[in-house]
Order: structure tokens, then C-alpha cells, then sequence
């Protein structure tokens, strides 16, 4: 008995230690876009489960005297972790099997927006997209590139002129780029960019997208809706909203398996 209440302890302690580091996630994640959005927030929300499941093991009365109740909850939490785990190793993953290997020869690449800060600039996030546009565009200079993305809270003008604006500042001709200025998801993103393409309806185009780490799986089942075989290239994570982007996305991923068509 004396164990399992150690282990219990034990286990509590690192509860609330990973607590603690995703409350200290969302600081840096605010710092970082004076922005407190729901990605910002939601490692604060999963820290706060840490310290309530921190605070059911080191109380001492039962916190369930049905038995059944306790096997129906502890059944219920272990389900919600399987699929959490389950969609977080596919959105890991994907990048890595359908990129732009895979992809061969394509006509058009789109750069899903991200977000620029209130001056105009791409956020870092949003840079590293560009950039793996550019290295693309070098590589294959014939492409079209279409930059999707519309005007955000806090923004002074849509994210797609920011990103045309990059895109020729480092030498990518104004004739070979579409705006896509409308958007303001990714479902958007893919919906919008198919009307801007000269192609039937009925035909399947195929495309490299490009997009952070995190967001590619989500981005290629939205893109097969819209009528693409989409293949990604993919852009890293800044650090400081790493986590961030990754619980959110897991939230994301649900909601567009659901409301997204």
C-alpha cells in the first residue's frame, strides 16, 4: 500500500511539473505575439488538467466510491489519450511520406498563409514558408506560385500582398505570382485558390503546398476536398511556439474532420 501511494506521489510531482512548463509555454507563446488566441492559451488549459489530475492523486479519499464510475472514467481518459496520441504521431508523420518527392512535376505550388505582425512583416513562421518557396521557385522557375491568405485582426493589409511582396523583393517575377486575398482558413486557403485556377471542376489538379511542420497533414486532407493531390513541402516550427502549435492543431484537425467540407 505504501508503494502505490509512493508511486502515486511520484507520478503527482511530474504532473505538476509538466504543469508548470506549459503555463510557462503560453508566457513565452504570448511574448512572442502579444496575441491571447486559443493556440497561445490551450498549453495553460492542459497544465491545469496536470495540476487538477496532480491533485485527485494526492487526495487521500477516493474521488469516485462507485466502482463502476471509477472503470467508466479512468476507461473515458484512457480512450481521450489514445486518439490524442494516436492524431498527434499522424501529424508528426505526414511530412514525411507525401512531400515533395513524391510529388514529381507540378504547375502551380500555394503558400498557405500564417500571419504577419501588425507593420506588414511575415511573422517567422510565415518567412520560412516564403523561403521554402523561394528554394523552390530556384529550382523550378517555371511554377506559379499562389500566396492565400486575407486581412486578420491586427493586420494592415492581407497576408498574401506581405508574402507577394517577399516573394519579388528576393526575385520571383510579379507574373508568376496569384493572390489569393480572401481566406481566413485553411479550408479557405484550398477553396479559394481552386476558383483562381483555369481547371475544370471535376478535374483533380496536382499541387505543392507549402506550410509548417505541424499543419501539413490537416493541409492535405483539406486540399483532396477541394480537388487536389496535394503533396507538401515543409517548413519548420519556430521553437518558441512549437508546443503551442502542436496541441492546437490537434484541436484544429477534429474540427475540420467535422465542419471543413
Amino acid at each position: 500500500m505504501r508503494s502505490k501511494q509512493g508511486a502515486k506521489q511520484v507520478f503527482a510531482i511530474v504532473l505538476i511539473f509538466i504543469g508548470i512548463a506549459l503555463c510557462f509555454t503560453t508566457i513565452l507563446a504570448y511574448n512572442y505575439s502579444n496575441d491571447l488566441n486559443f493556440g497561445v492559451v490551450i498549453p495553460s488549459v492542459f497544465g491545469i488538467c496536470c495540476f487538477a489530475s496532480a491533485g485527485i492523486l494526492l487526495k487521500k479519499e477516493p474521488l469516485f466510491k462507485s466502482k463502476k464510475l471509477k472503470s467508466f472514467f479512468i476507461a473515458a481518459i484512457i480512450i481521450c489519450l489514445l486518439v490524442f496520441v494516436t492524431v498527434e504521431i499522424m501529424i508528426i508523420i505526414d511530412p514525411y511520406i507525401h512531400g515533395e518527392v513524391q510529388a514529381g512535376h507540378v504547375d502551380t505550388v500555394i503558400v498557405l498563409g500564417c500571419g504577419i505582425w501588425p507593420d506588414g512583416r511575415p511573422t517567422l513562421a510565415l518567412q520560412w514558408r516564403l523561403d521554402k518557396a523561394l528554394d523552390y521557385y530556384n529550382r523550378h522557375p517555371d511554377v506559379d506560385i499562389i500566396v492565400t491568405g486575407g486581412q486578420g485582426p491586427n493586420e494592415p493589409f492581407p497576408e498574401s500582398v506581405a508574402m507577394e511582396e517577399y516573394l519579388i523583393k528576393h526575385g520571383v517575377p510579379k507574373e508568376q505570382i496569384i493572390q489569393e486575398d480572401k481566406s481566413t482558413s485553411t479550408r479557405e486557403n484550398f477553396e479559394f485558390s481552386r476558383r483562381l485556377m483555369n481547371v475544370p471542376d471535376d478535374e483533380t489538379m496536382k499541387i505543392v503546398f507549402i506550410t509548417n511542420d505541424f499543419h501539413v497533414f490537416r493541409s492535405r486532407i483539406l486540399a483532396k476536398r477541394f480537388g487536389f493531390e496535394g503533396y507538401a513541402i515543409s517548413a519548420p516550427t519556430p521553437r518558441v511556439i512549437l508546443v503551442n502549435s502542436y496541441l492546437r492543431e490537434f484541436f484544429a484537425f477534429v474540427k475540420s474532420m467535422v465542419v471543413d467540407y
